[in-house]
């Protein structure tokens, strides 16, 4: 008898092709046909799969990878504000933020509302520090047309006192809970509003076709970065963003992984939001996008004093309840929450920064009856107490974090962090501690909180506990990953090989794919992307300048560094 194999397709060889298998293996080259993956193994094994006219990749030298996932991202991420409004991310401070504003508005004579986002904190002293830059600097620009900045972290408005008034905000209106509406000390707001009461002002409206091109950039900006899978966190815009998406699939422009998390929000009907998301999971269900999580926000952050901590904020305010933040919703009512989620089939995913947060959520999730099988996740973990750590493995939690954050970064630690917790921003962000627990790690950016969502800028940072990308901030590389000026809690450092199965593989895992994608195993995907260094070989401090060469796609090339 003679026996044949299946030719391939499609064959990368001469390589190094990290498959993220519960192995960890490591090989030279890899066939695909059909768009799966036929064969992993050597270049001599590979060559029964080779026949004439075939597409054979000579990798030389380079690495293979599985796609990257993201599991915690905002589409279309700032491709409507690169194209419609104001972006301030780039600015040293508030007189940039203005000459920005009043450029803007230059341009753009006929605009009825400026939206912009990017303003930073850090570059804020005295009360603003603590409550945000004054309206009255917006005023300055315009008193015709309202002016409604977001902050970088997303999670405060800057606006003037034109926006108050069209939109009806004084010293009498509801707050949402766990809403700011920031005032001076004889009761005049003062121009910001925080966390929930950001929805008492409307977001920007877009066309149809807007959105479907701000998702086509953003899918682009994607294979860019290696990335094949994400998981979209929206509220209002859920419906725009999750239509967008179909208009590309049923045109066959899609090629990404798609899951899509609805929020929960503490001030409606719970039922009612549960049935909606029950609605959106029929509605927008196919092969490549499915939508089965809840999105909870159990505080707010740090930087807003609206992170929930379990020890007081310092800078002089010990003495004021709020010195310790609060949660959003109450323990009892996240619980039924979460039980009800649970009852629905829906992933629950938190939005927890302080301490006091996490606890609370580890302990409605546990009151609710969550298993492992749920795969819930919680996110961001800025404060941690370390007996809630080994809490993650235990109630089979993932850890979400990102890694982007996870170091003393210039002109933001000292003046924001370090001056708002003390001491315990030393042991902000844990990470190592999460895989020594046996918890599921998966990294995310939290795009466009994080500028630039570069994932090999993450495991450097991941594996350093330092700077990357000193020419962001106007500074020099540093030269050694134990550089005490921007090095954070070494003991938190992990391993490359932790950092790229938390992008691939946890993160498929996190979002139910990990029998498709995440890993180089035969009879998967092929999602895979080839990179210009071996990642396991170098120094650290080269981790953030791997470049993406190619972006497969089920086997097609999505993206090319040629083109």
């Amino acid at each position: 008898m003679i026996l044949t194999v299946d030719m391939a397709d499609l064959v990368l060889r001469n390589g190094v092709v990290y498959t993220a298998d519960a192995a960890d293996t490591v090989c030279e080259a890899l066939a695909v046909r059909g768009g799966r993956i036929l064969f992993i193994g050597s270049d001599k094994e590979i060559d029964q799969y080779i026949s004439a006219g075939m597409h054979v990749v000579d990798l030389q030298g380079k690495m293979v990878l599985p796609g990257l996932i993201d599991s915690h991202i905002h589409p279309p991420g700032l491709a409507l504000a690169e194209l419609y409004e104001v972006q301030l991310f780039d600015c040293d401070g508030v007189d940039e933020y203005v000459s920005k504003i009043k450029m803007f508005l230059d341009n753009n004579p006929d605009c009825k509302t400026i939206y912009g986002r990017g303003w930073s904190w850090s570059h804020l002293s005295g009360e603003e520090a603590r409550k945000g830059p004054r309206k009255e600097i917006l005023d300055e620009i315009s008193q015709e047309i309202p002016i409604i900045i977001r902050s970088s972290d997303g999670h405060t408005l800057w606006v003037n006192t034109k926006a108050l008034t069209d939109f009806g905000i004084d010293g009498h209106t509801d707050i949402p809970t766990g809403g700011v509406i920031e005032t001076d000390d004889q009761g005049a707001l003062w121009g910001t509003l925080k966390e929930g009461a950001m929805s008492l002002l409307p977001l920007a409206s877009y066309s149809p076709e807007q959105y479907t091109a701000a998702m086509e950039s953003f899918q682009r900006k994607m294979h860019y970065w290696g990335i094949t899978g994400v998981l979209c966190l929206s509220s209002v815009l859920f419906e725009q963003i999750f239509t967008a998406l179909r208009t590309m699939e049923h045109s066959g422009h899609l090629a990404l992984h798609i899951g899509g998390a609805m929020t929960i929000n503490h001030i409606d009907d719970l039922y009612r939001q549960v049935d909606a998301l029950c609605a959106c999971r029929d509605k927008f269900r196919s092969s490549l996008v499915q939508v089965r999580t809840a999105k909870f926000f159990a505080d707010g952050v740090v930087e807003g004093r609206t992170s929930c901590l379990l020890e007081l904020y310092q800078s002089g305010h010990n003495t004021e309840p709020a010195g310790f933040g609060k949660c959003i919703w109450s323990p009892a009512d996240l619980s039924s929450a979460f039980h009800e989620c649970n009852k629905r089939a829906f992933q629950i995913h938190v939005h927890a920064t302080g301490d006091g947060a996490v606890k609370m959520v580890l302990d409605a999730l546990s009151a609710a009856g969550s298993t492992s099988a749920n795969r819930h996740t919680v996110t961001h973990l800025q404060l941690v107490e370390e007996t809630d750590v080994a809490r993650f493995a235990a109630l089979g939690v993932i850890a979400n974090v990102q890694p982007y954050w996870h170091f003393k970064g210039p002109g933001w630690w000292e003046n924001v962090d370090r001056r708002l917790l003390g001491e315990r921003a030393e042991r902000e962000f844990p990470l190592g501690s999460f895989f020594r627990a046996g918890a599921v790690v998966a990294s995310s950016s939290d795009y466009p909180a994080t500028l630039i969502p570069n994932p090999f800028a993450a495991m450097q940072i991941g594996v350093t506990r330092n700077m990357n990308a000193g020419i962001s901030y106007g500074l020099a590389d540093i030269d050694h990953m134990d550089d005490e000026r921007y090095l954070l809690n070494k003991d938190e450092r992990v391993d490359v090989r932790d950092m790229i199965r938390s992008f691939t593989i946890n993160n498929a895992y996190s979002m139910f794919l990990e029998k498709e994608t995440g890993s180089l195993e035969t009879g998967k995907r092929a999602d895979m992307i080839v990179v210009n260094q071996n990642i396991l070989a170098i120094d650290p401090l080269q981790l953030g300048k791997t470049k993406v060469v190619m972006t497969f796609f089920g086997g097609q090339l999505v993206y090319s560094q040629d083109d």
